[in-house]
């Protein structure tokens, strides 16, 4: 027997939408939730009495080291610890559970500010753990001017996409650019500057010396990515990933040359208007990369953070 369709009513097949499976990320909004109210408890009590042990059990990296070394310089300069904040997940992007052990919060405009003596400002974080079980640990935290826009995550059955390798490869040229940009202050053609905070200024950081002469001494300057290598995730317009810069001014004076350090807005733990013979100064910058399709790339930088000042007091 033929059999036909129903045609009486006109009505045709709609072909079925197929359906995108669950994937489980690696972290939810609910525990995502939790994390940042363990951290912000756990880091308020940990800054308010300089306790890198104890922050050490949040935080690890470039985060980690750039806080504790603020201890340090607080200390030496008679400031005030930070004052008590609060963090709160934003935008996740984190991929399949099982598949990597990192993940992103990224802020939006609109969302709530933190306010501090430089003004507001909305805070991105980035994530990682040893594995399964392990605490996560707060590894790059990105401060930005509230009306900056973050890339929108690219989303697959509820977790992160991580790029393919070519694409990789090619966040890895933007981030040579980026580099080299902290390194000179000249932008590639196709970066987008825009956004990069003190990125801008990080390859004159350090201790001014614009008399120096080649019998007075030698500066020598380095721009280079610090550790952990970069997670890169899928945007919708590209792909993202945050990373921190280094850059070291490296100073060494000869022939009875000495140079004073400024008498306001010293670094790190230099004392105020102490008279050096050397010095090695490094200040590092919190970035997020996006390299977008069409092969242009943006920077979105933040502050200037010391990590380091090992000086040589003059004679």
């Amino acid at each position: 027997m033929l059999l036909t369709g129903c045609t009486g009513t006109g009505a045709t097949a709609v072909p079925a939408v197929p359906s995108v499976a669950v994937r489980e990320p690696v972290t939810t909004r609910a525990e995502a939730d939790t994390l940042f109210a363990g951290l912000t408890s756990a880091r308020n009590t940990a800054n308010a009495a300089r306790d890198a042990a104890a922050l050490s059990l949040v935080e690890t990296g470039p985060s980690l080291r750039a806080s504790t070394f603020a201890y340090a310089a607080q200390a030496a300069q008679g400031a005030a610890p930070v004052a008590p904040y609060t963090s709160t997940a934003g935008t996740l992007a984190a991929p399949e559970r099982g598949t990597a052990d990192w993940f992103y919060s990224l802020s939006a405009p609109g969302d709530a500010a933190v306010g501090d003596t430089t003004g507001a400002y909305v805070e991105s974080t980035f994530f990682m753990r040893a594995g399964e079980g392990d605490p996560w640990l707060l590894t790059y935290r990105l401060a930005t001017d509230p009306a900056v826009a973050l890339p929108q995550p690219a989303l697959s059955g509820g977790s992160a996409v991580v790029p393919d390798d070519d694409a990789r490869a090619r966040g890895g040229l933007a981030l040579q650019d980026v580099v080299a940009y902290a390194s000179t202050g000249q932008p590639a053609p196709t970066l987008d500057v825009t956004d990069a905070d003190q990125l801008a200024t990080a390859h004159t950081q350090g201790f001014p010396l614009p008399d120096l002469s080649p019998d007075a001494g030698t500066e020598q300057r380095a721009c280079t990515l610090e550790e952990p290598a970069p997670a890169w995730a899928s945007s919708t317009q590209g792909i993202f990933a945050m990373a921190s810069v280094e850059c070291t001014q490296s100073v060494a004076l000869t022939g009875g040359w000495t140079a004073p350090t400024p008498t306001t807005g010293t670094i790190g733990t230099v004392p105020v208007g102490a008279r050096l013979s050397g010095w090695t100064v490094s200040q590092s910058v919190t970035v997020l990369v996006e390299v977008h399709d069409d092969g242009t790339s943006r920077v979105v930088g933040s502050g200037l953070r010391p990590v380091r000042t090992d000086v040589t007091p003059a004679p």
